[in-house]
């Protein structure tokens, strides 16, 4: 199975970031303060890029049924504990598209692109799929 150019998703990821124009924030719930994450640090695999192709795949998984299979490992010392290594299923251009998509839906909720709210993109689409799976598990 061939992969998918990781440091080419990061840098169009990046520069997407950039082209919205709007802060990328990330939020403490439990203060309620913002912190601002730069597009490059938002876009890179061991920082928050996971989250972006997690929620990415999701949508993919949702339309198709098939995910990008995805390489993500526990990495203690990454921003979020865990980085993306390999995307070893799609093409560049499906996971850009279903990345762009997910961007653009972030960018229209708030102000700033509040990273938190990727989380609730992949729990609504997982809900989602979570209700249709028992409908073609019994089609088959």
């Amino acid at each position: 199975m061939s992969t998918i150019d990781l440091a080419a998703i990061s840098a169009a990821q990046t520069r997407l970031l950039a082209e919205i124009g709007k802060p990328i924030e990330l939020l403490d719930r439990s203060t309620r303060k913002r912190v601002v994450v730069p597009p490059a640090d938002a876009a890179h695999p061991e920082a928050y890029l996971p989250v972006f192709l997690i929620s990415a795949e999701t949508l993919w998984l949702e339309l198709t049924g098939t995910g990008f299979a995805l390489d993500v490992s526990r990495t203690p010392d990454s921003a979020l504990g865990y980085a993306v290594r390999k995307v070893r299923a799609g093409s560049f251009t499906v996971v850009m598209l279903c990345l762009i998509d997910v961007t653009m839906r972030l960018a229209e909720m708030d102000d700033a692109l509040v990273l938190n709210h990727l989380i609730d993109f992949w729990g609504e689409a997982h809900g989602r799929i979570a209700d249709v799976a028992p409908t073609l598990q019994g089609a088959t």
